[in-house]
Order: structure tokens, then C-alpha cells, then sequence
């Protein structure tokens, strides 16, 4: 998706491929990001950054459909909304909007409309997930703001302890149906992470139970949804980000460094049982892994500017020629409509 992100800019901000790029069109581009298609794909639900206008900018979330290459623009707004993600059943489509001050999460229906808001608090919600079965969305979020907090920063006292996080974000799960908003992971756990297991049980996530710590602390740990134990899978060396499950839930895909850093550059897979990481890209790959994605029959596809697929034994795979077809209907559709 990488390399969908980087064409569609460009062939936002050219109006030729060999005009010269002034500061005014450099200014004046529009930033496409984060898409994301349905569940059955046939639309396709993307982020737009509308040119900045003095010192203010704002996204909204637009949906192209593939067949007819019709768009709606679902959000309108002065404000930002971001992370459009699909419901399992595609039928609604939640998003990020700080339209009420923090960042919480609204719905549309499949047609649009006016958004639901979902969640409201203090506490700005930093990234989500649906649950397989539709029914409740995972959410990353710090502990809401005291009335101390609120205090200080209308007093303008930003004094803080260099090294201490007073915030740490947590694991919350909200009931779509209900609105009702449970904490899953409480101190000493920060999470930066989270994955639904397949079944719908608990998480894999991101977490680290020494955030003050300037040395890399991350681990990639379970947590159940009955009684929200926390347990260690593996502790990768280095940075490592980006943790999807298979579809079977019985593997988890990360991107990690090959040693202490400085960044994470290659595919690994570990068992969500514990264990340690194995390199699935190291000796057959010379550039970083930037996306990856699971396939319904447990395979990986490794996704990068020229979407090559490199196979490991037990994980055959095979280059998705539809997935490049998608993308050059997506380009050419915003080529000749948004202009």
C-alpha cells in the first residue's frame, strides 16, 4: 500500500509527467493515505490531507467504488478524520475524528451519512481495531485526564519528570451495540499494539512494562479478554513494529531489526505459543519490508514498491494480480477525478 500512497500523491501534485514541481504546487497538494478496502473488495475507503490554509490542515475519509469508480466524500469537516476501517461484514465504516476536541471514534453506514460518535472522553484514542465478529472495537487510548491535569495545562504548567509517562496508554474494549467501555491492561503496561486472535478470545500486542526505560523494553504479549492475564510471547531485539496474527491464530508476523536497531527491516514470524523470532526475509531480501499482509490460507505476502513476494518453506506465495489491478483502477480514477 506503500507504493499506492506514493503514486497517488504524485499524480496528485504533476499535472504533467514532465512539468516541473513549483513551491506553489508542492503547497498546494493533496496528501492521500491509509487505505483500506472492504471486506469484499469493492470499495476502497482512503484519507485525504487537504492543503494547509495558514496554519490550520484537515483530513476527511473518501470512499471509491471500484466497479463504478464513483467516490463520496464521507467526512466534511474542519477538523481531522482519520483511519478509516471497514466492519467485518462491510457494512459500516468507522473512523478517528477530533471533531468533539479529542481524538474518538464515529461510524457510518455503508451509504454515509452522518457519523455515530462512538466513544467520548478525555482520554484521545490513538488507533482501533474491529473485532472478527463485528459486535466491538479495540482501541488504544492513555488514562483520562485528571481534573489536576485539566488544571495545569489551562495554568499553562507543562513541568514534567523527564522519563515518566503520568499517561501510559492502555488496552480498552468498547461494546458497539452498548457504548460501554472496559480497560483490559492497567499499570505497569503500556501498549503501542494491538491485534484480535481469530476467535476472538483476547489480543496479541505491543507492550512494555518499563516505558520510562530510554532502552528497547518492547514485547509482544497475549491478553485475554475473560480476565485480561498478560503473558510474554517473545521479546524481539531491537525495534520492531507492525504485529499481525495469522488467520488461524496460531502465528504472529512482526517487522524487526536484525540486531539492536537503528530501525526494523525485516519479516519474522513466531509462534503464539512464546518462542523466539524467525527471519523469513534475511538472506533473500537486501532492502527494508515497509508492508506485509496475511492471506486467508495462512500465507504472507511481503507488499513493497514492486509488490515481490518472496516464498519460505511452509508459507508458499504467489504475487495477488488482483491486488495490482485494484491499485492502477484506484490511480486512475483519482488521475482524472481529483484534480
Amino acid at each position: 500500500m506503500s507504493f499506492l500512497c506514493s503514486v497517488l500523491c504524485l499524480l496528485c501534485s504533476l499535472p504533467s509527467a514532465f512539468a516541473q514541481l513549483t513551491p506553489e504546487q508542492a503547497l498546494s497538494v493533496r496528501q492521500i493515505s491509509d487505505p483500506h478496502f472492504s471486506p469484499d473488495g469493492s470499495r476502497v475507503a482512503f484519507t485525504v490531507a487537504e492543503p494547509p490554509k495558514g496554519t490550520e490542515s484537515n483530513r476527511d475519509v473518501w470512499v471509491l467504488d471500484i466497479k463504478s469508480s464513483d467516490v463520496v466524500r464521507f467526512t466534511n469537516t474542519p477538523k481531522s478524520n482519520t483511519s478509516p476501517r471497514w466492519a467485518p461484514t462491510g457494512m459500516r465504516l468507522a473512523f478517528i475524528s477530533d471533531r468533539s476536541g479529542t481524538n474518538q471514534i464515529y461510524v457510518f453506514g455503508a451509504a454515509g451519512g452522518e457519523p455515530a460518535q462512538l466513544t467520548e472522553g478525555k482520554n484521545a484514542i490513538q488507533s482501533f481495531e474491529w473485532s472478527p465478529d463485528g459486535n466491538q472495537i479495540a482501541f488504544i487510548a492513555p488514562e483520562p485526564k485528571s481534573d489536576n491535569d485539566d488544571k495545569k495545562e489551562k495554568e499553562k504548567d507543562d513541568a514534567r519528570v523527564v522519563d515518566r509517562d503520568s499517561r501510559p496508554a492502555r488496552l480498552w474494549v468498547l461494546d458497539v451495540e452498548t457504548r460501554k467501555v472496559r480497560r483490559l491492561t492497567s499499570a505497569p503496561w503500556r501498549i503501542s499494539e494491538a491485534r484480535w486472535l481469530p476467535d476472538g478470545t483476547g489480543f496479541i500486542v505491543i507492550g512494555t512494562d518499563r516505558p520510562e526505560s530510554d532502552q528497547w523494553t518492547n514485547q509482544i504479549l497475549s491478553v485475554t479478554m475473560t480476565d485480561s492475564a498478560v503473558r510474554q510471547i517473545a521479546r524481539p531485539r531491537g525495534p520492531f513494529r507492525d504485529i499481525q496474527v495469522s488467520p488461524d491464530g496460531t502465528s504472529v508476523a512482526y517487522l524487526a531489526s536484525r540486531s539492536e536497531g537503528p530501525s526494523p527491516h525485516d519479516l519474522y514470524l513466531v509462534s503464539t505459543r512464546s518462542g523466539s523470532g524467525t527471519n523469513l526475509t534475511g538472506e533473500t531480501i537486501d532492502r527494508p519490508i515497509s508492508r506485509y499482509t496475511w492471506q486467508s490460507n495462512n500465507s504472507l505476502d511481503e507488499v513493497d514498491a514492486q509488490l515481490v513476494l518472496y516464498p519460505r518453506e511452509g508459507h508458499g506465495l504467489s504475487e495477488e494480480k488482483h491486488l495490482l489491478d485494484r491499485l492502477n483502477r484506484v490511480i486512475n480514477w483519482f488521475d482524472s477525478h481529483v484534480k
